[in-house]
């Protein structure tokens, strides 16, 4: 096995043993995706979705690693909508590479073949506060320099080329005095102004503590796994370990184990003594969303001819049910279902946007939070990559005036900000953030800070500068990465823009259609216990497919 948060040394064997050819197979994750070089690899599994169709390819290049072979890439679905999105990658990389493939018109009349021959780019960043005053420390700590040349040196790069004034001196008064909520305090005074007119960084400790603590990675704490005798597993994140109980079993680094504790900075656990199910370990990583590009060349690949790829013959009795009960999704209409659940006395909206679980997570969000505003309804949202799904005892909107109004732009931002609890969120966002602009440090010398006590540092520095400094950069950094890392604001913007225009199909259904299906099951997931879950789960399973023969 072979990922980030295995102990190095396990790391190092297994890459070794690839590049020697010695190991036959190797289970890992994205570990392994970059900057690597292992020839001897002939082969490379993809188990699940990739969710875009760049990634795919980078994986499939781990095979045949060398000038004149062929990559070679066999990939396994975990659930039959994954047969759809192996075969949209296949046509846009055949498409992005010149090969002729499969093009077909939809009900608009629009070629959609067009926009399946674009690979996802990577948009570069642009003005991350937190990282210019770590940048210019670094740079002082080094020599002195004069303020006029760090701007002219700093704004030839892509991310500030459009640095204002406002910002750069802000950046300066923040590393020199802390900024106006700070400057009381001598410990964020860390460089220092000189009679020649040049800023430098004269403190050991604060040297010391800045050379500990300089990065732009942040991720999730991690916490150390150990065994009861002290041997290191790996390292977990916190999101996940933090939901276990003493005497719960997990399967981590290929093996089923007991959770003892959780202790600081260290999760202790035993070999399991049953052999009970366990939860496997999970990663913040793995919960990805579909690509812009990979949403079309789906939608595309839904309405080709099924006989044209292996994946589709093999979907084509699920998707003949549910054209049977409602039709197939589309990205040049908007299709929604209303179903009403007798034994659940619910109504249930389900929107198949093909805009990904992030944008589609606002969407939810935010149509939930405007419906309850208008009506005083109670709303849930469950989404997925393919769309999103309203349920409530009460009657929802079902006629295209009351969607076209619920699709509006105006006011995006607020009511946002209102609906998703973003102060909490952008509080929880700000270590990160606190943690690049150095005013909170993880590594003390001998002393390592949990991501708890992190966290709490955070939060405080957070609570100061919006009560005395609500101007500070820094929050509207934080606030601006939620919306565009959790919600992908951009794309939600875009998606509400096509929505408007788009014509809508709504269509009252009698069952849940299989593109329904997984939407209500993650709502049922999320509000029952296990053993009545998986009950009621078999029931409706059962009722569908006996109503499918």
């Amino acid at each position: 096995m072979h990922h980030g948060s295995l102990d190095r040394e396990v790391r190092d064997k297994v890459e070794q043993g690839l590049r020697e050819g010695s190991l036959k197979c190797v289970v890992c994750t994205s570990s392994l995706d970059l900057g690597v070089d292992f020839s001897p690899v002939d082969l490379v599994i993809q188990v699940g979705s990739p969710k875009g169709i760049a990634r795919l390819m980078q994986r499939a290049g781990r095979s045949g690693h060398s000038p004149g072979a062929t990559s070679k890439l066999i990939c396994v679905p975990t659930n039959a909508l994954e047969l759809l999105e192996f075969a949209a990658a296949r046509d846009a990389i055949e498409s992005a590479r010149g090969v002729d493939a499969p093009s077909t018109n939809n009900k608009s009349g629009r070629d959609v073949h067009s926009t399946n021959s674009h690979i996802e780019s990577r948009p570069p960043l642009r003005k991350p506060l937190d990282l210019l005053v770590q940048h210019l420390v670094t740079l002082l700590i080094g020599e002195p320099a004069h303020p006029d040349e760090l701007r002219a040196e700093i704004e030839t790069t892509h991310a500030y080329r459009h640095l204002i004034d406002a910002e750069w001196e802000w950046a300066l008064g923040f590393i020199t005095h802390g900024g106006d909520a700070l400057k009381a305090y001598p410990g964020y005074q860390k460089a220092k102004l000189l009679e020649d007119g040049t800023l430098t960084v004269t403190d050991k400790r604060k040297i010391q503590l800045h050379r500990m603590s300089i990065g732009t990675i942040t991720s999730d704490q991690s916490i150390l796994v150990k065994m009861g005798n002290g041997k290191l597993l790996g390292t977990i994140e916190e999101g996940f370990i933090s939901r276990l109980k003493p005497g719960q079993q997990l399967i981590f680094a290929g093996r089923r184990l007991e959770f003892v504790r959780l202790r600081a900075h260290t999760a202790t656990v035993r070999p399991a003594s049953k052999n009970h199910k366990g939860q496997v370990a999970t990663w913040n990583g793995a919960k990805m969303s579909l690509s812009t590009e990979l949403t079309h060349a789906i939608a595309h690949r839904l309405h080709c001819d099924p006989a044209e790829s292996p994946e589709t013959q093999a979907l084509q009795p699920l998707l003949e049910i549910q054209k049977k009960w409602s039709q197939l999704p589309d990205d040049t209409e908007l299709l929604i279902e209303h179903t009403y659940l007798e034994k659940e006395r619910l109504h249930n909206l389900f929107a198949f946007t093909l805009a990904g679980r992030s944008a589609n997570e606002g969407l939810g969000a935010l149509l939930a939070w405007r419906i309850t505003r208008d009506t005083g309804a109670t709303v849930e949202a469950t989404q997925s990559d393919y769309g999103f799904s309203l349920s409530s005892p009460a009657e929802l909107p079902t006629s295209e005036d009351e969607w076209r109004e619920l699709f509006s732009t105006k006011n995006l931002v607020d009511d946002l900000l209102d609906c998703l609890n973003a102060t909490e969120l952008a509080r929880r966002q700000f270590r990160d953030i606190a943690r690049v602009a150095g005013l909170v440090v993880a590594n003390y010398p001998g002393q390592r800070k949990t991501g708890r006590e992190l966290q709490t540092s955070a939060s405080l520095l957070f609570d100061v500068f919006t009560n005395y400094d609500p101007h500070n950069l820094l929050l509207g950094q934080a606030q601006q990465e939620i919306l565009e890392k959790q919600l992908e604001l951009t794309r939600l913007q875009a998606v509400l823009l096509t929505l408007q225009t788009l014509p809508l199909t709504i269509i009252s259904t009698e069952r849940l259609t299989p593109f329904a299906f997984p939407l209500w099951a993650d709502r049922l997931q999320a509000n029952t216990t296990g053993k009545d879950y998986a009950t009621r789960l078999e029931a409706m399973l059962t009722s569908l497919e006996v109503s499918a023969k």
